[in-house]
């Protein structure tokens, strides 16, 4: 099948056209990737300058039950109170002492 001199009128009229899709096509490609590009670094420099909320602690040996700390200064502060209560006993009061106010100067 030959090619007629007409055929070759409309194809190179429409040569002009095709090349700009193409171009368009191949532009559009790597447009897309510059503007993936630019939203992802938009994403990340937002993310380095917010506060992010913390994990939730999982169970292991660096955690601390938080009742079990409860309880023991709660020991620790009753053993204090005993002794202090102790040593309080031990000490001599004058009942006198503070119960007078002398104004002769």
């Amino acid at each position: 099948m030959a090619v007629q001199p007409i055929d070759l009128q409309v194809l190179f009229a429409r040569l002009n056209q095709v090349g700009r899709e193409q171009a368009l096509l191949r532009d559009a490609q790597a447009q897309a990737q510059i503007v993936a590009g630019n939203e992802i670094a938009e994403q990340s420099e937002e993310q380095d300058h917010r506060v992010s909320q913390a994990a939730e602690a999982e169970e292991g040996l660096e955690v601390v039950d938080d009742e079990a700390r409860g309880n023991h200064r709660e020991d620790q502060q009753r053993q204090q109170g005993a002794g202090r209560e102790m040593s309080e006993s031990e000490v001599f009061r004058d009942p006198d002492l503070g119960q007078n106010v002398d104004l002769s100067g």
